[in-house]
């Protein structure tokens, strides 16, 4: 009787190991899913930006080609060195994003090379994000979890994996929030000069005012013609207005943007430090959404 009474006791702790492990697992799976769709959305959201500051510069050289007024060079270098930080940035996103597609794998070690060498491909370049020009805010915490990520590249227990992914989310979250200022302020920088140079070309005549006409034209497959080359003050004004209605939604879009992205990394922080000390998440459902990130960065075309 007493071996049988054990031998049951031994079968029911199995099961709840078994149990717990499955949870964990279908916990770390859940996060890691999380992960990709932010990291993804964090790489374009950080990419448009990048693309929003070549833009700006080619602006700066238009304006400099039809005002004669020079555009200095260490300026253009400053913006260069912005691009060239915000491009660290999209990197790093993505290697967080290839980093959580291979952690899915990880309970059942099916790819451990794979999470192996994108915790230290992440590592690497967390260890070398720069300070971006105009933030206070200097990534050292980053680029400490990226050392961290780096010693725990090897691990395949996906808890002591979580606990080497919960200072790089923590950091990750605590740099967007404080850079998210500077973030916008390269938008509206951007979209500013483009509305100033912009309402110029209206004043000057120089805008060709048949994408007004479209919407009343389209349906019919015909296509607009001024009869005269001056744009009468009616067009003129509804070019301008157009300009400003357009250039206040795109700086709305992107801090709606902002404001997704930091929520979304504000609560994977919040899951990978629940995960990595307690060994589940409390809720696995997808807490956030990233649509107004691919809504800001369609508008931006």
């Amino acid at each position: 009787m007493w071996r049988r009474n054990s031998l049951a006791k031994g079968l029911l702790l199995a099961v709840l190991s078994l149990a717990v492990s499955c949870k964990t697992s279908d916990d770390a799976v859940a996060l890691a899913a999380q992960m990709t769709a932010a990291a993804n959305s964090l790489c374009d959201y950080y990419a448009a930006l990048a693309q929003i500051v070549d833009n700006h510069a080619k602006l700066e050289r238009l304006q400099s080609a039809t005002t004669g007024v020079p555009f200095e060079q260490q300026d253009m270098a400053q913006l260069q060195a912005v691009q060239g930080d915000l491009q660290k940035r999209a990197d790093m996103a993505r290697g967080l994003a290839n980093l959580a597609a291979a952690f899915t794998g990880l309970s059942g070690s099916t790819a451990p090379s794979d999470v192996s060498n994108s915790a230290a491909n992440l590592g690497n370049e967390l260890a070398t994000i720069p300070q971006i020009p105009g933030s206070a805010y200097t990534p050292t915490a980053l680029q400490e979890a990226g050392k961290i990520l780096t010693q725990f590249a090897q691990e395949r227990d996906e808890r002591k994996m979580a606990k080497s992914i919960e200072p790089t989310m923590t950091a990750l979250s605590q740099m967007f929030s404080h850079e998210k200022p500077v973030y916008e302020s390269i938008n509206r920088t951007y979209i500013g000069l483009a509305q100033s140079i912009a309402l110029d070309m209206v004043t000057h005549n120089q805008v060709d005012p048949a994408s007004l006409m479209a919407p009343s034209l389209q349906p019919f497959g015909l296509a607009s013609r001024i009869p005269t080359e001056q744009l009468s003050t009616g067009l003129a004004d509804y070019a301008r207005e157009q300009i400003k209605n357009r250039a206040a939604a795109d700086i709305a879009a992107q801090a709606q943007a902002s404001d997704a992205v930091d929520g979304a990394l504000r609560e994977l922080s919040k899951r990978s430090h629940q995960l990595a000390t307690d060994g589940h998440m409390l809720e696995r459902g997808l807490p956030f959404t990233l649509s107004d990130v691919d809504s800001w960065i369609k508008l931006i075309g």
